[in-house]
């Protein structure tokens, strides 16, 4: 998953907002809510979410038979399907098409190609009024940010002893090419937590032009130069008019 679990602990515990309070704040209020987590890994953020209807996905849980439990006690139906998002997808639609989609979380493979698919999949099963947040959308310097086709991947590029156990990947173009491509959502991230990105469906203050060439050909120097235009960045504070302006559910 590319974060290592003490490097997760320090994050979740500094103050203001992450992944886990931003998905807990837009749980809030909803009736029988459904979350649904790509990429749980060990559970950090899953076995923390309250909700009616959780389903997690991975294609190789690591969760201890605690943290399992501690997921299972803060919803009413907790699903674990261990597979791949696009398996996911391909397979489990029905159970999609009978709980649609509150909230959802995705943070597994950290590539783009992936991340786009996972929120275009998301999409289709999301709830009017619902909303998607994205991690490592804001990779704070070039290595972590670095293309890598997993966490073993990048671990290798290192060449020696690891470097760092962080690992966002190039996850913040899934930004540019949602912007650049879908003028019928709201994206962009908050500045928090690695760069915490959010969709929603409704119409957006500001869009991009880039095509799906020009988004694979970008590199980290192009977002180290314009971060703040390219992921339409936003401070925490923005998840309150974020939420507050979610189209009505049908």
């Amino acid at each position: 998953m590319g974060i290592n679990s003490g490097l997760v602990a320090l994050v979740d515990a500094l103050p203001g907002t992450n992944r886990i309070r931003a998905v807990t704040r837009a749980l809030e209020n909803r009736c029988s809510p459904v979350y649904l987590e790509i990429g749980v890994s060990r559970g950090q953020a899953f076995s923390r979410i309250n909700a009616d209807i959780k389903i997690a996905v991975d294609p190789a849980f690591r969760m201890s038979d605690r943290t399992r439990a501690q997921a299972q006690r803060r919803g009413r139906t907790t699903h674990f399907i261990e597979t791949t998002s696009d398996e996911f997808f391909a397979e489990k639609a029905d159970l999609l098409e009978r709980h649609p989609v509150d909230v959802a979380l995705i943070d597994g493979l950290h590539t783009y190609e992936q991340v786009v698919r996972d929120v275009e999949n998301t999409l289709r099963h999301l709830r009017e009024d619902g909303v998607i947040f994205l991690h490592d959308c804001n990779p704070a310097f070039e290595l972590a940010g670095r293309r890598a086709e997993s966490w073993e991947d990048f671990v290798a590029q290192q060449k020696g002893p690891l470097v760092i156990g962080l690992w966002n990947g190039d996850v913040w173009k899934s930004i540019v090419h949602l912007r650049s491509t879908r003028p019928d959502l709201v994206v962009g991230v908050l500045k928090c937590d690695q760069g915490v990105g959010f969709v929603r469906r409704g119409r957006p203050e500001s869009t991009l032009s880039y095509s799906p060439e020009q988004v694979a050909a970008l590199s980290y120097a192009d977002l180290k130069a314009d971060r703040r235009h390219l992921l339409n960045l936003k401070p925490p504070r923005y998840l309150d008019t974020l939420l507050a302006a979610a189209p009505a559910a049908r």
